[in-house]
Parts: structure tokens; sequence; C-alpha cells
């Protein structure tokens, strides 16, 4: 039972990081491809369940790290996406 309990505090740490770094980086540097950022993500969430013990489980972290990466990296892009939009008819 507490494994589970530390396993989701670990994931819960770990996909608000990765949310937030990938919101960030497709903000702010917008010639970054989002692959690159996606795939940045997942090694980030590799060596971070390397480091705390769960070997066992790198590939569902690379998995929900990816994910999560690309939700966050697609609301970006939208936002971008309506802001143009919203230029363009108001203009």
């Amino acid at each position: 039972m507490e494994f589970l309990l530390i396993f989701g505090v670990h994931f819960f740490i770990m996909g608000s990081v990765s949310m937030l770094l990938s919101l960030v980086v497709s903000s702010v540097a917008k010639k970054i491809p989002f692959l690159v950022t996606i795939l940045g993500c997942m090694l980030l969430g590799v060596m971070y369940a390397s480091t705390i013990g769960f070997s066992e489980l790198i590939w569902l972290t690379a998995l929900f790290n990816g994910v999560l990466s690309a939700v966050a990296v697609g609301l970006v892009k939208l936002s971008d996406y309506a802001g143009e939009k919203a230029e363009r008819f108001d203009g």
C-alpha cells in the first residue's frame, strides 16, 4: 500500500515538472521543435525514475512524461494559433 502512495506522489511531482518545463520551453523558445521538447522531458523522466529506484517502470515514466509534455506543447500551439486567428479577424 505504501508503495502506491510513494509511486503516486513521485508521478504527480514528475508530471507537474514535465508539464511546466514543456510550457515554459514552448512559450519562450518557439524555434525549438516540439519533438525535441517531448523527447527531452521523456529523458528527464527516465533519469528521475532511475534515480529514485523505479527501474522496472522506466518505460511507463517515459510514456507518462511524453504524453504530458505533448499536451502542454499542444496547449501552447493552440493558444498561438487562436491568437493569430483573433488578430487576423480583428484587423
